[in-house]
């Protein structure tokens, strides 16, 4: 119960102290409806604060005017975007309640993560009883992997919400016999988890089919019952299924996740991809941004190892005494890396372990309901020892994550501007997720333009502007270690910065320069400041 709450209380502290990353942005300016408003920048300068408004909600005169705003929210969405419409519309509900600052933007996940712990719980409780209940909300509330995305403004946490909650239902229906009454209650959480999981993450029906596959085993007799859930589900989710799914399939670019390798080398991505998910989830979380991979896929090598045996330990108790309980336990844990690792394989791409495993974390319960499962059939003399030593380790990373890793990239640029000078920003990126950081971060009233190119065309563009007749009293030149599109060779690279540099040398004094480094490698920046001689 204690582990529960400190998982709770970290959460509270902590939902503020980082800046928005990278994706993170791009949630704000889907939830605000200004998707489609948006152009990269031209290759001119052109005033930060045009961009504000993008970040913001629109005003509304009414309930009709709001009611309209969703239709350009749906249309930002099925434009580009690969994820369905549930999390941001319930972030467009969200933040005329509570604004866009960073903790305002990421309570209502914030909210959401305390009722996946609680959905936890419940899916514990109902296969086995109040004490693993209890292990499994703290093993969920502390896992690092977890912690960090209960955090973010993006989609994988109530994901992991609506895993819970169904996982919760089924077994509660499986396992506990309710009446009927409270069976009408049960069926109708997990038609609604199905439903809002999908419209959430489309990745979790692979979830809510390896459930499926727990009814077959325990609870043949109902079976139509789950179907009538399944269609209700269906019938819910058919309007978007319908209308944004095909367009989001034209419009989408699902090539980038392609492999084209030789047999050899499939395999390998494949292998790498298991080991990849499986140490970041249950062990590093989001310190594998600035681990070596050869370090993360070592932890997951010996984490796959572990699951190994924690499933023939298992197997080795409960085959006879318990067979259903045992394949339930492993179908949930192990069936859905499965669907998804076939389903890459089927399909010739690597999606396993994208985004440093976050197109994943619906297994992520299911591992943990595998290792809690294990904890419980320990002896009495190893379970507190082995609990103690899991939950001490999920909490250090997180502390460590908490005050030991820097995350306040564009807040230092913001430090550099000042409300008198004119300023110039140079920057070698159009990535929206580089410039609307800018936007968010930068103070509106300040005098600074912008001026974003690709890497290759950003010599050309400055010497244009250093030409003209009104210079900048200042230029900061933020060179992204990477942007993204077009991004040159390091000898490339090397040539344009010393062009860049030549360039302001020439009219500017440099007075500054920072190495700007966050957890990720699209928050390396140089940052060097220049400022008008006289």
């Amino acid at each position: 119960m204690a582990a529960v709450a400190i998982s709770c209380l970290i959460r509270v502290l902590y939902v503020g102290a980082r800046e928005l990353w990278y994706d993170e942005v791009l949630s704000l300016l889907l939830s605000t409806t200004q998707r489609t408003g948006y152009t990269n920048p031209p290759d001119i300068p052109i005033a930060l604060a045009n961009y504000s408004a993008l970040l913001q909600l629109p005003s509304f005169t009414g309930a009709t005017d709001f009611i309209a705003g969703i239709k350009p929210l749906l249309q930002g969405l099925v434009g580009r975007e690969p994820h369905p419409p549930l999390f941001f519309l319930s972030q467009y509900l969200w933040l005329p309640l509570t604004g866009n600052q960073e903790i305002s933007l990421r309570s209502l996940n914030l909210l959401l993560s305390l009722g996946a712990i609680l959905g936890a719980y419940g899916m514990g409780k109902a296969l086995f009883n109040h004490r693993s209940g209890l292990l499994l909300a703290a093993l969920l509330g502390l896992n690092p992997f977890f912690w960090f995305h209960s955090l973010n403004v993006r989609m994988y946490c109530p994901t992991v919400l609506w895993v819970t909650l169904g996982g919760w239902a089924a077994l509660q229906l499986c396992n506990q016999r309710p009446s009927r009454p409270m069976r009408l209650v049960w069926y109708l959480l997990l038609t609604i988890s199905v439903v809002a999981g999908v419209l959430t993450y489309y990745l979790s029906a692979l979830w809510f089919f390896a459930l499926g596959c727990v009814v077959l085993i325990k609870d043949r007799k109902h079976w139509w019952h789950y179907i009538l859930c399944s269609l209700g589900a269906a019938g819910l989710a058919a309007p978007w299924i319908y209308w944004g799914l095909p367009q989001q399939l034209r419009n989408v670019d699902l090539k980038r996740f392609s492999t084209e390798s030789s047999l050899v080398e499939t395999i390998t991505q494949h292998i790498q991809g298991v080991l990849e998910v499986l140490g970041i989830q249950l062990l590093v979380g989001d310190w594998a941004t600035s681990l070596p991979l050869a370090a993360v896929l070592g932890m997951g090598a010996f984490v796959l190892l572990l699951l190994v045996s924690i499933i023939w330990h298992l197997w080795s108790l409960l085959n006879k005494e318990s067979p259903a309980l045992l394949l339930t336990v492993i179908v949930l844990g192990c069936l859905p890396l499965l669907l998804m690792l076939g389903s890459d394989i089927l399909s010739g791409k690597s999606t396993l372990a994208w985004g440093f495993g976050r197109s994943a974390i619906f297994i992520l319960p299911g591992l943990l309901l595998l290792v809690t499962a294990w904890v419980m059939n320990l002896s009495i003399n190893w379970q507190k020892p082995v609990i103690l030593a899991i939950l001490l380790i999920y909490l250090g990373l997180n502390v460590s994550d908490m005050v030991g890793r820097n995350r306040q990239v564009f807040q230092q640029i913001a430090e550099t501007t000042t409300a008198s000078d004119s300023t110039l920003i140079a920057m070698n990126s159009k990535a929206w997720g580089h410039v609307l950081r800018l936007v968010y971060y930068l103070p509106n009233d300040a005098p600074v333009d912008l001026l974003a190119t690709n890497p290759a065309t950003l010599p050309e563009a400055l010497e244009s502007v250093l030409s003209g007749s009104e210079p900048y009293g200042r230029v900061l030149w933020l060179e992204a270690n990477r942007p993204v599109w077009k991004a040159p060779t390091e000898s490339e690279a090397d040539a344009i910065r010393d062009d860049v540099n030549q360039l302001l040398s020439a009219q500017y004094v440099p007075v500054e320069r920072r190495e700007l480094v966050g957890t990720m490698d699209l928050d390396r920046f140089s940052l060097r400041i220049y400022e008008k001689e006289g």
